[in-house]
């Protein structure tokens, strides 16, 4: 019996040797039994535009994008989802009918953990606080958008970015706090997210004063790496109920394998391997 062709996708990013991605899909892979694969990619940002146009002659279904080369995967597509249009940036290339499709799930993937608490009463009745103003905050924002979030309260450790990203984004609840006023804009928050790179390892501190949010506030770090960030262990010691970054990493990630490979990921959780993993680099 012919065994079927094995179905390959994978991850570009620069540098990519830090991505959890490979372990995550490969983790799914075993599990539905598909004869498929998953490879990193390291892709230099110079070369980053031609290589992603020639995906479409290759062999491989489809690819993750992460930084700092996801504006790049939205300019070389052919089609652009509503999603990805919304965000002008993909972190996902896949191929339909002979077309480079590009996707962005990172709202999705946002927005997925809070729903699964049952948050969206929460979410809908308090101002939201976003720490940072970058790629992460576009999707961030435009999930607390739809979650009817009522005010988002956006800070940025270089104000011009942040008043930059408001003024793009046009929305008369959303306006930015200077850096100097952040531990304010945590006042009566129902939310806050730290959609910066601050606290990851490698990176500065970030200098929050949980302090400030209301007894009732959740904390959701999109950092993973620590898994336990300063901002995060801050909040636990103050009683608050918390998210990490794993949460939003494998809920983007599913949309993705079922783009990728034509099946919805399977239930199991990919979790305790990826924390081991993090442990033991």
């Amino acid at each position: 019996m012919t065994r079927p062709i094995a179905q390959i996708a994978g991850v570009a990013g620069w540098p990519i040797h830090q991505s959890l991605s490979p372990m995550l899909h490969s983790f799914w892979l075993r599990k539905t039994r598909l004869n498929g694969a998953y490879i990193p990619f390291a892709v230099h940002p110079d070369e980053a535009l031609r290589a992603f146009k020639t995906l479409k002659r290759t062999t491989l279904t489809g690819l993750n994008v992460t930084a700092p080369l996801k504006q790049l995967a939205y300019e070389a597509a052919d089609v652009m989802t509503a999603d990805a249009r919304r965000l002008g940036v993909a972190n996902v290339l896949y191929k339909r009918g002979g077309k480079l499709v590009a996707h962005n799930t990172d709202m999705q993937g946002f927005a997925a953990p809070l729903l699964s608490r049952g948050l969206h009463g929460h979410l809908s009745s308090a101002p939201a606080a976003v720490i940072g103003a970058g790629g992460a905050s576009r999707a961030v924002i435009a999930a607390l958008m739809s979650l009817s979030v009522p005010e988002i309260r956006l800070t940025n450790r270089t104000d011009s970015r942040a008043v930059q990203l408001a003024d793009q984004l046009s929305v008369p609840s959303l306006y930015a706090v200077p850096w100097a006023d952040r531990n304010e804009a945590l006042r009566g928050a129902g939310l806050i997210i730290n959609a910066s790179s601050a606290g990851m390892v490698g990176k500065s501190r970030l200098d929050i004063n949980v302090a400030y949010a209301p007894e009732t506030a959740w904390v959701y770090d999109l950092v993973y790496n620590p898994t336990e960030t300063r901002l995060l262990k801050a909040a636990a010691r103050r009683g608050l109920q918390t998210l990490g970054g794993l949460d939003m990493l494998i809920a983007q990630a599913r949309p993705s394998f079922k783009a990728f490979f034509g099946i919805d990921a399977p239930p199991d959780d990919p979790t305790p391997l990826l924390l081991n993993l993090l442990k033991n680099p």
